[in-house]
């Protein structure tokens, strides 16, 4: 749609929210009906090594929290052994998923469609979005030890493989209206058919939520700048 169409549609209402939202829609619409590229943006992948990131570094942390609860038992030396064997190995993945990220964001030229990822990941409650806690995207996987507590399981490895095949991405089919819905929210804080400023939509948590410990508050992967996953806070 045409940005000077979207511009005199919001004539009556013209104010900062509205030209942010305008702005957005622009920043994508132009990638969308832009020329063809010679190379293509791997929207998919980001989201794919982001989710990926999330859960190594929230099975870290379930893992660690574990090793606690252990430490005030008499366990044998074996199990904890084998949690940090376990550790290790998650350690050396977030470094490749890292890089496997790195690689990607890289290979994107600055364009509209960047500059408005930029701008929706400089929100410091970006992952917040309605439609991410919807899904329990933004913040939470099948390896969250929140989660976990809330419901009263654990879910074994068969369980997990069924949940993450529920909500993988698809570029065909009929999950390609998830990935769609998840991409716009995720990169640019944008609802199919919500024409809401994307700040508003951000989910403010209620009172009564008990945030995690320190050691469960972790951080994004933001697209503007890789920040690490042990510090994000969710305690708003």
């Amino acid at each position: 749609m045409p940005l000077k169409f979207l511009l005199e549609s919001c004539a009556f209402n013209f104010n900062i929210p509205v030209i942010l939202t305008i702005s957005q829609r622009y920043r994508y619409n132009t990638f969308e009906n832009g020329l063809p590229r010679k190379w293509p943006i791997d929207l998919k992948g980001i989201l794919e090594t982001e989710i990926a990131l999330r859960e190594n570094s929230q099975r870290e942390i379930a893992l660690k929290e574990k090793m606690k609860e252990l430490a005030k038992e008499s366990i044998n030396v074996t199990v904890v052994q084998d949690l940090r064997e376990e550790l290790s190995i998650l350690s050396k993945k977030y470094w490749t998923l890292e890089r496997r990220w790195w690689k990607i964001k890289s290979s994107i030229n600055d364009s509209p469609l960047t500059r408005g990822i930029d701008y929706w990941r400089s929100q410091p409650k970006w992952y917040m979005h309605r439609l991410e806690q919807k899904f329990a995207v933004g913040h939470c996987t099948v390896e969250c030890s929140c989660c976990e507590k809330s419901r009263g399981f654990a879910l074994d490895p068969e369980q997990k493989s069924q949940i993450q095949d529920f909500f993988k991405f698809e570029i065909n089919g009929t999950g390609f209206w998830y990935y769609d819905r998840i991409k716009l929210a995720s990169l640019l804080g944008l609802m199919v058919g919500n024409y809401e400023n994307p700040l508003d939509l951000i989910v403010r948590l209620p009172p009564r939520y008990t945030p995690p410990s320190e050691e469960s508050r972790r951080s994004f992967v933001s697209l503007s700048s890789l920040v690490s996953l042990r510090s994000m806070d969710i305690s708003e």
